[in-house]
């Protein structure tokens, strides 16, 4: 046997066909497995793991054999908080180490082990959600008495102004964020049925609390919602009719900064950070976002600690919202020589979980996050380091992030830069959360996939399928679904406002999305599965998801030429029979391994069972 397929069959994660308890309870036992094509040249197999600090190497038993597939397994209990494990692959003449990253024949860094974590207190409602990402104010107006009118105020040098709804959006030099179209939360909830009709089952909103701009990041009071939005009763009405249909509710805010109309901003100043020269820090140098500073005991009192905080409010009866998303996360209790953010997190959490375990902690950090997901800080990340970044490159664009910054080129199309920059990320965190990412396309801070021009239309309904198919939970920008206009550069051209009249939309995108939602609801293998990447060449992306009776195949080709490719599904488990999802005129075989033709640009989706 080649070394390459061997090596390709070694396969262990946190799903329970590899972990008899995902989120066991100190003091429990649980059962770990790993598996391996039967005619490897492993002869035994040990799982290396650290118990109370001291490495314990334990050889591993085989205990099932499927098909081709040997299973190894051993027992351990979990006497501590996270259990790091990763497994050593014993041969006639070489010892192999293997952890979430890959396969390796030198001793590894503990960075990238499996990790068990005990007591962890998992949203349960998220793994099987569809989200759907909303601008509230650019969503749907249902209340035009609560709009605002033009000249109603005055800020930073604009005066806000009234737009009509099939206009659109206006330059920041034009406008200053104060151009309005008159979304409330209202407008939300006449449009649930709309949600409903196409699968989604949750919705995280930019933020609604009292502030001055359209985005509503500058807030200046977070005890109100915006009175444009239908202040604290429309939120409370919103969240019991969503509840009321089994949906749920995400909020963003930003407790990084505020507005500096906010009133603490002028009664509070110990709330703000100043610099050795008295002046007050703010965010990326935006003079009217000043850096709250969490060396302050009563800020972190109101912010989320006393019974009637602000995070807390929120969460509690009558509003009961479902999570909160941060905004820039990352940037929390840091500023310059004072880094609180671990304590400031890891309080957050403990805090707000004692309400309720079941709520959603999402934050924004579009590089790279590991660090806050180990269990004890978010439940997960907007992903855009470990899936939107890397699949837009994939799909053929620039990375913007990055671009924002260093105008050179990437590796793009690149099926072997995707998957290691996907491995990076989802190897550095604890399984379980990484069934808690949430991936996205895109965002209100970056222009529309679909209106990449460096995108294909192929490509486009590539990067749907991958959404819906990729390990974490998938997110929708509100209008992509339709093929909202927009354009590139500044944020008003990602947040425009949304198009209800059907005769303008790409029917063709929304037909696809729902029944991208659907596949994923009814395979439920594309929520709970494994996944796994095969390797094939740099121009043919594949990647599975499989338990021990289904598997659905990911294939696409960035080739230039129609390519004859051949697969070995004993990697993948012991399936018989293959199906083609999408492009049904296909052909396909399956004896003994999977063989096809592929054509530029196409995507397969392959169920085995």
């Amino acid at each position: 046997m080649n070394e390459k397929l061997w090596k390709q069959s070694v396969f262990s994660d946190g799903t329970e066909l590899f972990l008899s308890k995902s989120c066991p309870k100190i003091g429990e036992e649980v059962t770990i497995a790993i598996r391996i094509l039967k005619d490897s040249p492993i002869k035994r197999i040990y799982i290396r793991y650290l118990q109370n600090g001291e490495e314990t190497v334990k050889e591993m038993s085989l205990s099932d054999i499927d098909g081709e597939l040997l299973y190894y397994k051993c027992k351990i209990v979990i006497n501590q908080n996270t259990i790091q494990y990763h497994f050593i692959m014993e041969s006639s003449d070489n010892l192999y180490f293997y952890n979430q990253k890959g396969i390796y024949d030198h001793f590894i860094s503990e960075k990238y082990d499996f990790k068990i974590l005990a007591d962890f207190q998992k949203p349960t409602w998220v793994e099987d959600s569809i989200f759907y990402q909303i601008f509230p104010e650019r969503f749907y107006n249902g209340n035009e008495q609560n709009d605002v009118v033009d000249d109603e105020y005055s800020f930073n040098g604009f005066s806000t102004c009234k737009r009509p709804w099939e206009s659109a959006p206006g330059k920041y030099e034009q406008y200053g964020n104060l151009d309005f179209y008159g979304g409330d939360l209202e407008g939300i909830k006449k449009k649930i049925y709309y949600l409903k009709a196409m699968g989604v089952n949750a919705i995280y909103i930019n933020p609604i609390f009292s502030a001055l701009s359209t985005h509503k990041y500058d807030c200046i009071d977070y005890f109100n919602v915006d009175k444009h939005f239908g202040g604290n009763e429309a939120l409370r009405s919103l969240t019991k009719v969503l509840h009321d249909e089994d949906m749920k509710l995400v909020v963003d805010i930003s407790i990084n900064h505020t507005g500096n109309k906010h009133k603490w901003f002028i009664e509070n100043m110990p709330y703000y950070f100043r610099d050795e020269h008295g002046k007050y820090e703010c965010w990326c140098g935006v003079e009217t976002l000043p850096v709250l500073n969490y060396e302050n005991a009563d800020l972190r009192d109101v912010m989320y600690k006393d019974n009637n905080s602000i995070l807390k409010k929120w969460l509690k009866e009558p509003y009961s919202i479902d999570g909160w998303r941060f905004d820039v996360g990352h940037n929390v209790g840091k500023m310059k020589t004072s880094y609180l953010y671990r304590q400031i997190w890891r309080e957050i959490r403990q805090e707000l979980k004692s309400l309720d375990s079941d709520i959603y902690l999402l934050a924004e950090h579009w590089g790279d996050s590991s660090e806050y997901l180990q269990g004890d800080m978010w439940d997960g990340t907007m992903n855009y380091f470990g899936f939107e970044r890397p699949a837009r490159k994939y799909l053929g664009e620039r990375d913007t992030h990055l671009g924002w910054k260093i105008k050179g080129n990437m590796k793009k199309k690149n099926s072997r830069v995707f998957m290691e920059e996907v491995i990076e990320h989802y190897a550095s965190i604890p399984y379980e959360l990484s069934k808690l990412q949430l991936n996205l396309l895109g965002s209100h801070d970056i222009h529309r996939i679909g209106n990449s021009e460096e995108i294909s239309k192929n490509n486009l309904k590539c990067g749907i399928i991958m959404l819906f198919t990729f390990l974490g939970v998938p997110c929708i920008y509100y209008g992509d679904e339709v093929g909202l206009k927009g354009g590139r550069g500044e944020d008003s051209n990602f947040r425009y406002p949304m198009e209800w009249n059907e005769k303008k939309w790409n029917k063709e995108i929304y037909d696809f999305y729902k029944y991208m939602i659907s596949l994923r609801k009814n395979e439920k293998v594309l929520v709970h599965g494994s996944f796994k990447f095969i390797d094939i060449s740099e121009d043919i992306l594949c990647y599975v998801r499989f338990d021990k009776k289904k598997a659905i195949l990911f294939l696409n080709s960035q080739s230039k030429n129609e390519k004859k490719i051949e697969i070995p599904v004993n990697v993948i488990g012991s399936f018989m029979k293959a199906e083609l999802l999408l492009e049904k005129e296909n052909s396909i075989e399956l004896k003994g391994n999977l063989k096809l033709t592929i054509c530029p640009e196409q995507t397969l989706l392959i169920k085995l069972y």
